[in-house]
């Protein structure tokens, strides 16, 4: 909660520190298509489908170029196969996922955008399929905290309504998410990202 806290004050720090005709606020939400990747060969993985929803500041320092940190709140996970249908279960993770992000105005209404971001887990559970005892909480076999990274592209579309904007992201963790040995090597989320974004006009 403290880094949360922290994350929070980075961005009202820039909203006070910037030329406030430069700075917009907004909300974003949208479809996750996430996967938790295993290094071990035993295990095969597939997608799953989650959410997010949060908010960012934009602040735009040239022509070309802004800048935009972002904090939301997102779901995650995937589904497991050990040893070709052995044994079959499923992870689902909740996260607080804070980005801050270079964004290049590459045409009119086309943007491209990377950086790195910090995610903050809040919760991460397990099932294994035959089991009668339903997801179970595994956090303390995990860190609290990884570090990634987030490459995308948004396309404005103001023509339809002023403000409104549609986004392709893609995200992966750098660091690992276990704390400790797991049976299935090192492990890390990644997710593809569909979203819409408003920016609040002035």
């Amino acid at each position: 909660m403290k880094r949360i806290t922290l994350s929070l004050t980075f961005i009202l720090c820039i909203a006070f520190t910037t030329n406030g005709q430069d700075l917009n606020f907004g909300a974003k939400a949208g479809l996750n298509i996430t996967g938790v990747s295993f290094e071990s060969d035993s295990y095969s993985t597939s997608s799953r489908i989650g959410f997010h929803i949060g908010g960012f500041a934009n602040y735009k320092f040239s022509d070309k170029f802004a800048v935009q940190p972002e904090i939301y709140f997102s779901t995650g996970g995937n589904e497991w196969d050990f040893n070709n249908g052995t044994t079959t279960g499923e992870i689902k993770t909740s996260s607080i996922s804070v980005p801050v992000l270079l964004q290049y105005d590459v045409i009119d209404h086309l943007v491209v955008e990377g950086g790195l971001q910090y995610n903050f887990l809040l919760s991460i559970e397990q099932k294994i399929d035959g089991s009668n005892d339903g997801f179970e909480d595994i956090s303390e076999f995990y860190k609290s905290g990884t570090i990634g990274f987030a490459i995308g592209a948004l396309y404005h579309l103001d023509a339809i309504i002023p403000g409104l904007a549609a986004g392709l992201r893609f995200t992966a963790d750098i660091s690992k998410i276990n704390d400790v040995d797991v049976d299935a090597g090192n492990l890390r989320q990644n997710a593809f990202q569909i979203n819409v974004l408003y920016t609040i006009p002035k």
